[in-house]
């Protein structure tokens, strides 16, 4: 007969031993693990000038940088047919906020090392519907009616979204009952430049906007090729209206990545935002103020400006009731002396 008292020893040695074992376990199956993407966005803080790099594809939390459709110079945007007329029309006017301030007129001439290639100064007023349309139609397009925007909740309408007042572009998000549906309308304007798509270049703009929840800016320079990571893109100002404005600099690498930069500033005041795009070097100026340089894989193919306005990217799509106005005092674009 097997002696109980041997057996039962021996199974509570074997209980002694394992213990420590299962108390690992259950330790490691307790303790959650931890959200890499999320932990390094709220890790890394981007400080003016010193470059911060989210791991891909993340931007600094409540903002995104936004890749934009293709555009070329053979296939700049033009009107499409057939779009639906909104109905009823937009129930508040789009206004001016604002005035153009004392010592920030639109810059004339060259600068060292550049040489001044495009100027715009939204001297002559036109209503909605009539922007770019025969007084601006030379120097300006627009993506046309009817495509949607990066995020999916925007539609590009700049039928119901452009207009020049007061020295002003004016472009008012809004949205409007098309065919039953609510369409978020937004914008994005492109200056046509002399040659077309340049490699380096000296972007300089005047702005400001409402802060009206559930829209962005993601003003950027595409690349003609459309070949998007591997030819890189350049964004800013870029941000939520409602929030802060970002500076991005995205790699020409098929893999991707990115520099970001904060500002801290808000919409709300006038502002003048310019890139310098250089040989090997991006650099973002903000009311003369740096903001951050970038030299990882910077772009070196043309690329394209457009003033790409949309919805934004990580929120839900905006209320019907927000509406408001971004407007543009000036632009002026240099290419290398």
């Amino acid at each position: 007969m097997p002696d109980w008292r041997s057996q039962a020893g021996h199974a509570l040695a074997v209980v002694i031993v394992l213990l420590p074992a299962l108390g690992m376990l259950m330790l490691v199956l307790l303790v959650p693990v931890p959200n890499s993407r999320a932990g390094a966005a709220l890790g890394t803080s981007a400080q003016v000038g010193v470059a911060a790099t989210p791991p891909s594809p993340g931007d600094p939390p409540g903002v995104s940088a936004t890749p934009a459709p293709a555009l070329s110079a053979a296939s700049a945007p033009t009107a499409t047919a057939a779009i639906p007329v909104p109905t009823p029309a937009p129930t508040s006017t789009p206004t001016s906020t604002g005035s153009v301030d004392a010592g920030t007129d639109m810059p004339l001439g060259g600068l060292p090392g550049w040489h001044q290639i495009f100027t715009e100064d939204f001297n002559t007023a036109v209503p909605v519907g009539s922007f770019p349309g025969t007084i601006y139609g030379s120097k300006w397009g627009a993506y046309p009616d009817g495509r949607h925007d990066t995020s999916g909740n925007g539609t590009y309408y700049p039928s119901r979204v452009l207009s020049v007042s007061h020295g002003v572009l004016n472009m008012y998000l809004h949205t409007e009952i098309v065919n039953g549906v609510a369409v978020h309308m937004v914008s994005a304007p492109v200056p046509h430049l002399p040659g077309g798509a340049q490699a380096y270049g000296r972007y300089s703009i005047r702005f400001r906007a409402d802060s009206v929840p559930g829209y962005k800016t993601a003003w950027l320079l595409w690349p003609d090729s459309g070949l998007w990571p591997a030819d890189g893109e350049i964004d800013f100002p870029e941000g939520n209206l409602d929030g802060t404005i970002y500076a991005f600099m995205h790699y020409a690498n098929p893999a991707g990545g990115q520099d970001w930069f904060r500002t801290g500033a808000t919409y709300a005041g006038w502002h003048i935002a310019t890139i310098e795009w250089q040989p090997g070097k991006v650099t973002f100026i903000l009311d003369g103020q740096l903001v951050g340089v970038s030299t990882t894989q910077v772009p070196f193919n043309p690329m394209n400006y457009v003033l790409q306005t949309e919805t934004c990217l990580r929120c839900a799509a905006p209320s019907d009731s927000a509406a408001g106005n971004v407007q543009v005092d000036w632009v002026v674009i240099y290419s290398r002396a």
